[in-house]
């Protein structure tokens, strides 16, 4: 490129200076922003997001239970009446992948765990003092 190229390149899209610059105030105000604006103001914009965020998965979360649901009836229907058996069930596992993703999204808890070694009463079985 020759100088004038440059020049005009220049003149059209800026120089490496400009951008080195705008990086530079970028970084500058989000620095800024973190040491005016949380310390007085973060619990708040945590609770903010959080809501506008629900408003987003809980129907995403929604639309998949739903999916799911049909996934797994038609994974049911398929494994009992027809010929191609591996299809239902790749159904159903998808299906309830599914479920549970919408599950996940609609903070709906459903707890697949069990108590293993737990004998009895579970106030019992703790030494006292033990919170």
């Amino acid at each position: 490129m020759s100088w004038r190229e440059e020049d005009i390149y220049d003149s059209r899209y800026g120089s490496g200076r400009d951008a080195k610059k705008f990086i530079f105030w970028a970084f500058f105000g989000i620095i800024g922003f973190c040491a005016i604006y949380f310390p007085f103001f973060a619990p708040n914009l945590r609770y903010t997001t959080s809501a506008y965020l629900k408003g987003i998965f809980t129907p995403i979360g929604t639309i998949s239970i739903t999916l799911g649901s049909l996934m797994v009836v038609w994974g049911l229907f398929s494994l009992f009446c027809s010929h191609r058996k591996s299809a239902g069930i790749k159904l159903m596992i998808m299906g309830v992948l599914l479920i549970w993703v919408g599950m996940y999204f609609t903070s709906f808890v459903v707890d697949f765990s069990f108590p293993v070694g737990s004998s009895g009463d579970s106030e019992r079985s703790r030494p006292k003092g033990y919170h």
